[in-house]
């Protein structure tokens, strides 16, 4: 079977993680991210020491699908301001996950679990494991992001690819099958319950 896609989109979790602190002279409300991107610039011209502007822009970044850039700012954010450092692991792994460089994400995840139980962090290493082919890692740790915040359905739609991947159908089925009664229309759920569905039906016929 070709591999599935987890679902990367965080932003259902991670409300806190993408979280934009307003500037002096910069209001939030009603700026496109674009426009936000050159006016942090301008305020980073004139402070170049400004860490929380450098987080700023790296979130507008990260929202346009500037990830470079993004891993850019969430790193100088890193050095200049070490309070938001959680904030900026968290961005710079999403980051990371967005232009495939997995190893580097989960050494992002990894630095915020070893001093936070994040379930933003669980479930970034999580989708990481899967793109190393770490079904079972990341299975262990979308199991403690369920545990943490069973309300997240992406987390169940995604523990059902990877325990369909790992063979595990009458798992698969209950978490695809839960997941599709909030997301019915979701077509990567759909055709990864199907599979497993099939393949449930070839084991009982073989029986």
């Amino acid at each position: 079977m070709q591999r599935l896609k987890v679902v990367l989109c965080l932003l259902t979790l991670l409300v806190t993680a993408f979280q934009v602190y307003a500037l002096p002279g910069i209001p939030l409300s009603g700026i496109s991210s674009k426009k936000r991107i050159k006016e942090i610039s301008q305020v980073i011209k004139q402070e170049p020491a400004n860490g929380q502007a450098y987080m700023n822009r790296a979130d507008a970044r990260s929202e346009v699908g500037d990830f470079y850039g993004a891993i850019k700012d969430y790193t100088l954010a890193i050095v200049l301001l070490p309070a938001l450092s959680c904030k900026a692991y968290v961005g710079r792994g999403n980051a990371f996950l967005e232009v495939g460089a997995y190893q580097e994400a989960i050494r992002d995840f990894d630095k915020i679990l070893l001093v936070n139980a994040s379930a933003e962090a669980l479930y970034g290493r999580a989708v990481a494991k899967y793109y190393l082919d770490d079904y079972l890692g990341a299975i262990r740790d979308l199991d403690e992001v369920i545990a943490e915040a069973p309300e997240f359905p992406t987390a169940l739609c995604n523990r059902g690819i990877m325990k369909l991947e790992c063979n595990k159908l009458e798992e698969a089925v209950a978490d695809l099958s839960l997941y599709l009664s909030i997301n019915p229309e979701h077509q990567e759920a759909l055709y990864a319950y199907s599979v497993a569905i099939k393949r449930l039906q070839k084991r009982a016929a073989k029986s």
